[in-house]
């Protein structure tokens, strides 16, 4: 891929001519409405192989509501080594709350494409918040996370995800080890079945950093206990 800056008398056609591409792909690529009309500085995202000779091999991750689009799906599965279904929460007593609407088309889709679906597993609350009280009332309990973990094997087999991440955010300065060790205990819980687990850590830039997003979250003892973390370096940039 490559960026081209418009220039003086530059159409859609006589760019694609240029580089060798369609113009459909230049429409496309920059969406682009009829009449197409271009403006001078306007720069374009053009399909043109890229030049570089070495390569490395890299897993992509991608999180998806299950009312994402079908075609933007289909599109971006290609480049996805998972795909992350966002998100099913659960109760203060261990049983798992699927996404209001069905998320089987997701993982149909992401299987077609060799891409692995992973249950996203969220601590929301009845209002579609984080809530740091069921996260305490969760990691806290031992038949809590008995009875989520064997619900969370159960919809693993049933709907065919290859593996489970953890997003729980505003962990409480008090959960922070008892969380690691519920992650710990759930890669534990599964590696027999061939599910890993994975763990969303919030973008820390020291061990003490202040805040409701990092005091709950222990880099060593997580690092430790998951198959793999995600570092949420958007919360240093968001829209909101």
């Amino acid at each position: 891929m490559e960026i081209y800056v418009v220039k003086p008398g530059d159409s859609v056609d006589s760019i694609a001519t240029s580089h060798g591409i369609s113009p459909e792909s230049v429409i496309y690529n920059n969406q682009l409405t009829y009449p197409y009309a271009l403006a001078i500085g306007q720069a374009l995202l053009l399909s043109i192989p890229s030049q570089r000779t070495s390569s490395y091999s890299a897993h992509t991750n991608g999180y998806a509501y299950p009312y994402i689009n079908k075609d933007v799906l289909d599109e971006t599965l290609p480049f996805l080594s998972s795909l992350s279904v966002f998100s099913y929460g659960f109760t203060p007593e261990g049983e798992l709350i699927p996404p209001a609407t069905d998320d089987t088309f997701m993982i149909t889709a992401a299987r077609s494409f060799d891409t692995s679906p992973l249950l996203t597993l969220t601590p929301f609350g009845p209002d579609g918040m984080f809530n740091n009280h069921l996260i305490t009332s969760l990691v806290n309990s031992e038949e809590s996370k008995d009875a989520l973990l064997q619900n969370l094997l159960d919809t693993l087999n049933s709907k065919g995800f290859a593996g489970v991440d953890i997003d729980f955010e505003y962990i409480l300065p008090e959960d922070r080890i008892p969380f690691a060790d519920f992650v710990a205990q759930t890669r534990d819980f599964f590696a027999p079945y061939g599910y890993p687990v994975s763990v969303a850590l919030a973008p820390k830039t020291s061990d003490n950093q202040q805040g409701v997003l990092y005091e709950g979250k222990d880099y060593s003892l997580l690092g430790k206990a998951a198959d793999s973390v995600l570092l949420m370096t958007y919360e240093w940039g968001y829209t909101y």
